[in-house]
């Protein structure tokens, strides 16, 4: 009896625990995104609010990412720096335009990192969004979002393949997949493929089309198979 009795501790332990994670988002450090258009320049500042009584030092990242509703082409730009915040205080962290048309879906994320490099708050609002019906009540659930966080063209080369592929193969996860970018040995850097905190995968790049391609192919095929693991885990859990 007892190993049955372990066993099931241990599933409602986990049961428990996976709401947990996101329940922070936005509780202590509110991201905000104002917009306004005039003559199809869309304006937008990012803003952060620290709601807590405890001084804050935090990453952000406001990307404005832009996609044909004809050619389904992508464009990605985005800004980030880091910065703190003292208690109760608010802050414009960072103001970009845009040139909009009736033809583009432009979707404006702000993302939240506290020193651990986790997200505690995020802000969501896309403009000529075509209209669904299943849209979440609180608006933030971020699918198929892909944040482009290179900083060299071979970077920005593997981000694209990636992309390419993410959209080919119809992945929509519910979580932000960051491609992320750092130097590494000599004129080299290592690129991140990670999701909800997780690595996916991690390679030292190289001038060369054909690994890229190749190495994009391969974290499609990791992040599958986590989307798979993570889906398996929660048909488990739900037999319970």
């Amino acid at each position: 009896m007892k190993p049955y009795y372990t066993a099931i501790v241990t599933v409602f332990i986990f049961t428990f625990s996976i709401p947990c994670k996101a329940q922070f988002i936005n509780k202590e450090v509110k991201a905000k995104i104002e917009t306004s258009v005039v003559e199809n320049i869309l304006s937008v500042t990012g803003t952060a609010e620290n709601v807590t009584e405890v001084h804050k030092s935090l990453r952000y990242k406001l990307s404005v990412i832009k996609k044909s509703k004809r050619t389904k082409n992508l464009s990605n730009n985005s800004q980030d720096g880091r910065f703190t915040l003292g208690p109760n205080e608010k802050k414009i962290l960072s103001k970009t335009q845009v040139n909009i048309s009736s033809d583009d879906e432009t979707i404006i994320l702000l993302l939240l990192y506290d020193e651990d490099d986790k997200i505690i708050g995020k802000d969501r609002i896309v403009v000529g969004e075509d209209v669904k019906a299943d849209k979440p009540a609180d608006g933030l659930e971020l699918l198929g979002i892909v944040s482009d966080d290179t900083k060299t063209k071979f970077g920005k080369d593997f981000y694209d393949f990636f992309y390419g592929k993410y959209q080919e193969k119809k992945l929509n996860a519910r979580k932000i997949v960051r491609i992320e970018e750092e130097l590494s040995f000599g004129r080299t850097t290592r690129i991140r493929v990670v999701i909800d905190n997780d690595l996916i995968n991690e390679f030292v790049s190289r001038p060369d089309e054909d690994f890229l391609m190749y190495m994009a192919d391969d974290s499609i095929a990791r992040l599958i198979k986590y989307l798979q693991d993570i889906e398996k885990q929660k048909q488990y859990i739900t037999q319970y």
